[in-house]
């Protein structure tokens, strides 16, 4: 008997869809696709539990004939291709014609369409890739189509499926993506019979002012025409630049597309302008040859190549530098003092900080930190990180250094930035500030899985209306944001009434602080923290000690002793060393060679 057979006809359609479903998000974001491509102009998404229960897709587009609803859903069946060619000029989104057999393999799908043309619809109904029935009825023109229990005959895959929060906010953002791309088509995400998102048809500037949640008059349009090359884009003043580089948008011919060049393209052009510490705030559209990109590199076609990469990232900087020489276009320096933007001349450059830092190579393996010293000449100072005997990711042992700390008699403070105390070989160097991260950080995981935080309330209740992108990050965080210290209320349309915030919280700008607190958790979460960890991590940011903080010797000893009791002295939560050590008999020889 032969050893290769052919798979079964299911199993087949079952691995099939393994490729293109990967989760809910992947079945909207096809659905949506193809409502986009069928010239749609109102596309309304209905979920529950997440997508897992049921997606519910309904479009005012072309619609599909009876015979054309019978072959769609079988593999490789499109209207979008013709010919080998037609691959190297793909003016649609959806083209591969898998997604609605992978999709009715694994659920229990059901399409109603009709065409303008047609004097009744069709219904077709699929489940696991079985037709069902097929029968005519009466409909309006356009495409409804329903997922039902989703890998309801691949529980191994369904067991993986995240949070039901988790797995709307991926839809959530699916949706804000192409969104993005086409203004002009009017998009609805409702979970659980509740607007989450609701975008009227729009221009391109206030469809821009929607996702990025700045008012329009905060925006600057940019334009740029080159040899092949259209661009439009809208860009935030300098002054309304974010601390995160989550409100950055490329969209390559209506495709919603990641490209690293493309971004640092975006960087240059705003120069001098950006203030420290700022990411560029940007949503742009680019139109070129199809002939000229090849979208079919990545699985997800998230990821684009283009024929000539070099002149579209030269346009992008032209379109962006000549934007930002508009007469209100200024350069801002951020003052630690006010923590405030002052204007400069264009073109002045901005005070330059001089931080020194104790010589470490973070690329080298030392021992358990991550961390070594490089090798110094021998009439100069060595200093060697004070590190866990075990990888971080062990038990740590709190090593005799930290316990000699502990009963240190004397205690300084270097410059606002170190405390120095005097063990018994030496000294130790602590960093105040990666210090207090180290502890503020402790005490917010525990207060997530334990009491939550105090909180103080505020004279008045501020609202504050987010972007669509924002809104999806604070449904997702909302009950660990409350744990946190915050007390908030949803008051309808992305819109939420914070009553109180956090004791720790010195400063809260009128809510600036809590944009950026959604906005910092979600870099964290993309650069692979969990939601968890990402928005304790930008928390902590907002309420650690401010560089340059002056302490009293009380003080010092209580950062010092709260650092000892937490799980990790040693290393700051981002990574960072916290203690360094001066060994006296070094301290020693350097007078010896005088």
């Amino acid at each position: 008997m032969a050893k290769i057979q052919v798979l079964d006809e299911n199993l087949i359609k079952k691995i099939a869809a393994g490729e293109v479903v990967e989760r809910p998000a992947s079945v909207a974001k096809e659905l949506v696709e193809n409502s986009i491509d069928a010239g749609a102009t109102r596309i309304r998404v209905a979920i529950r539990a997440g997508g897992k229960q049921s997606i519910v897709v309904a479009d005012d587009g072309a619609g599909m004939s009876r015979e054309d609803i019978s072959l769609c859903v079988h593999r490789h069946a499109t209207s979008k291709m013709s010919s080998a060619s037609d691959l190297f000029q793909i003016e649609t989104l959806g083209f591969r014609g898998e997604a609605l057999a992978s999709i009715g393999a694994v659920s229990h799908l059901a399409i109603e369409s009709r065409t303008g043309e047609a004097e009744e619809g069709t219904r077709l109904v699929i489940e696991g890739g079985i037709q069902r029935e097929i029968h005519g009825m009466g409909r309006a023109q356009g495409t409804t189509i329903s997922v039902r229990n989703l890998f309801f005959n691949t529980p191994a895959r369904r067991k993986f499926l995240r949070h039901i929060d988790t797995e709307a906010r991926h839809i959530s953002q699916a949706i804000i993506h192409l969104a993005a791309g086409y203004p002009w088509i009017g998009f609805e995400l409702e979970h659980q019979d509740r607007t989450v998102l609701n975008f009227a048809p729009a221009s391109h500037k206030q469809r821009a002012a929607d996702l990025l949640g700045i008012q329009p008059d905060g925006l600057l349009e940019a334009a740029e025409e080159a040899e092949g090359l259209h661009l439009e884009g809208v860009l935030a003043k300098p002054e309304h630049c974010g601390r995160s580089k989550g409100k950055q948008y490329l969209v390559v011919r209506g495709r919603p597309i990641y490209s690293r060049s493309m971004v640092d393209a975006v960087y240059r052009g705003f120069g001098g302008l950006l203030p420290e510490g700022r990411h560029p705030v940007f949503m742009l559209w680019l139109d070129m040859d199809p002939k000229k990109i090849d979208v079919n590199v990545h699985p997800t076609k998230r990821e684009i190549r283009l024929a000539e990469e070099a002149q579209v990232i030269a346009g992008i900087e032209t379109g962006i530098r000549h934007s930002l020489r508009m007469p209100d276009a200024k350069s801002f320096v951020y003052d630690r003092t006010t923590t405030a933007f002052t204007p400069t001349h264009i073109g002045e450059p901005a005070p330059l900080e001089f931080n020194p830092s104790l010589a470490f190579d973070p690329s080298a393996g030392g021992s358990g930190s991550g961390f070594t010293a490089i090798d110094k000449p021998a009439d100069q100072l060595a200093f060697s990180l004070v590190a866990p005997a075990v990888p971080p990711m062990a038990p740590s042992h709190k090593g005799d250094d930290t316990a000699t700390l502990q009963e240190a008699a004397q205690i300084w403070q270097l410059h606002r930035q170190y405390i120095i105390a005097e063990i018994a070989d030496g000294l130790l160097f602590i960093d105040q500030q990666a210090a207090h991260e180290r502890v503020k950080f402790s005490r917010a995981m525990a207060q997530l899985e334990g009491l939550a935080g105090e909180s103080q309330q505020l004279l008045f209740p501020l609202k504050l209306e987010m972007g669509a992108a924002d809104f999806a990050v604070f449904t997702e965080l909302c009950e660990d944001i409350g744990r946190l210290g915050f007390i908030v209320r949803d008051f309808g349309e992305r819109t939420v009434l914070v009553e109180a915030i956090p004791v720790d919280l010195e400063s809260w700008g009128e809510g600036e602080v809590f944009y950026q607190l959604l906005n910092d958790a979600r870099d964290g979460q993309a650069s692979g923290r969990t939601w968890r960890e990402a928005v304790v991590m930008a928390y902590v940011r907002k309420t650690r000690i401010a560089k340059g903080q002056k302490l009293s010797v009380a003080e010092m000893k209580s950062l010092v002793d709260q650092l000892l009791k937490t799980d990790e002295p040693h290393i700051s939560p981002g990574g960072k060393p916290i203690m360094a050590k001066l060994q006296l008999s070094d301290v020693d020889r350097l007078f010896r060679k005088l």
